[in-house]
């Protein structure tokens, strides 16, 4: 049995995470080295010219997952207009990226591909070929890295040029694909984007590129925040606890921003505000009875306002302290200074960079484990942000907010945890003790 699933009374599949990396492993990997396969044999036959000197009819973007990723790379999509403004630009992803791209005047059409379940990825995939055959889609632009899905989608199109990245994991694109560029884990995820803009002949000159919310959003915001009791002058700090599920060992304890926000100097009023989607708005209440006590109002938005309305709202933050997620990414560029917290990621690789932009980092011996596994070791126990010290992040926060030097935090001391028997990255198997002469405190 391949993952666990439930059905429903129609009959349709319901996938987990686990199940969708799977059949993408050995269904989607299958099908990727027959295309690659395919892909040679007509080579040889047809002598197609890639110089991409000719404008592509169609420009198709495929990034299925990762609201960050698409944040980070929007540059692509303005240099793809630039070069091309009489193509049309098109954007293939899954539910939950949709709201954001489609604030992005640079995208014609937003292609949404259902994935909640075997029977609806079937026939929006189905769809999305033949869209793509009958837009004469002549460049694709895929920006997943891993994805065999991705693959066979940009082989499926027939496109005469398909691009995107290649390594370990995806040894099948090198054929399959026209301009493909070396994933290489170790440096910056931006200079990779420019990289396979340059491959493209594309002019990718660093600059941040902002999704525009139509005035409807900002209206809602407006009117959200007259509702909170917030005043021009108050500073307003967001939250963001939350990660997605492909990994959701890039959460930071609770109790740890809880700390940070029940620290915050009460000199200066302060609304915080709890950001999240509508199905994590019950893990972001459990914030809320952490932080009780706090000198400040706390208020939890999650999944209570519109993907546009969130967009303006980043906008509007005086800082936003947050995981590795698709939100920091996204304020990033709208250039709303930022305080993240790091683990299972490498900072060095994703974190924003400027002086409006703080990581904190613990490097304990198995992190990054993201850069190199599907499956971390430590199965959801990620001591790289348990043993993260929140009190130089509170520390950090203030700073960002601009509160004046003479408040200081309110401390809460702590005795430090007994370390001296932990093993990191250590597949554990219940039947096997810990052997003891491992365990050693990481320096």
């Amino acid at each position: 049995m391949i993952g666990s699933f439930r059905v429903s009374a129609n009959q349709k599949v319901t996938m987990n995470l686990q199940l969708k990396l799977r059949i993408d492993h050995f269904v989607g990997g299958s099908l990727a080295w027959l295309l690659n396969a395919g892909a040679r044999l007509a080579a040889l036959v047809i002598k197609r010219d890639h110089s991409l000197r000719s404008p592509p009819v169609t420009v198709l973007f495929l990034k299925f997952t990762g609201l960050g990723s698409i944040a980070r790379a929007a540059f692509l999509i303005a240099a793809v207009r630039e070069r091309y403004p009489s193509s049309r630009i098109a954007y293939a992803c899954f539910p939950g990226c949709a709201g954001l791209l489609k604030l992005y005047p640079q995208v014609d059409e937003v292609v949404v591909i259902r994935d909640g379940d075997l029977v609806r990825l079937g026939l929006d995939t189905l769809r999305m070929i033949y869209w793509s055959w009958r837009n004469r889609v002549q460049l694709v632009i895929d920006l997943e890295v891993h994805s065999k899905y991705s693959s066979v989608v940009s082989g499926l199109t027939l496109a005469r040029d398909r691009a995107g990245f290649g390594g370990v994991t995806s040894r099948f694109r090198r054929g399959l694909y026209t301009h493909l560029v070396f994933m290489n884990p170790l440096r910056r995820v931006d200079l990779a984007y420019r990289q396979l803009g340059n491959a493209l002949g594309l002019d990718v000159a660093p600059k941040l590129v902002r999704p525009v919310p139509p005035r409807s959003a900002v209206q809602e915001v407006d009117a959200v925040l007259e509702k909170l009791g917030v005043a021009e002058q108050d500073l307003l700090l967001g939250v963001n606890p939350n990660a997605s599920e492909l990994r959701l060992e890039r959460r930071w304890p609770l109790q740890q921003f809880a700390r940070v926000i029940e620290a915050l100097p009460t000199g200066r009023r302060i609304h915080v505000v709890l950001l999240g989607s509508p199905g994590e708005h019950a893990y972001v209440e459990q914030l809320v009875a952490l932080t009780a006590s706090s000198g400040h109002p706390v208020h939890n938005l999650a999944g209570r306002v519109s993907f546009a309305a969130f967009t303006d709202l980043l906008d509007r933050l005086t800082v936003l302290l947050s995981n590795d997620s698709g939100p920091l990414h996204l304020a990033a560029t709208l250039d709303t200074p930022t305080v993240s917290v790091w683990g299972p990621t490498h900072p060095a690789t994703y974190a924003p960079r400027g002086d409006r932009h703080k990581a904190f980092y613990r490097p304990i011996y198995c992190s990054p484990c993201v850069h190199t596994t599907d499956v971390p070791p430590c199965a959801g126990d990620n001591q790289c942000l348990k043993q993260l010290d929140w009190r130089p992040v509170a520390g950090a926060v203030v700073r960002m907010l601009g509160v004046p030097t003479g408040e200081t935090l309110r401390e809460f001391h702590e005795l430090p945890k007994d370390r001296s028997h932990d093993v990191y990255g250590y597949w554990r198997r219940t039947s096997v003790p810990l052997p003891s002469k491992w365990s050693r405190e990481q320096p």
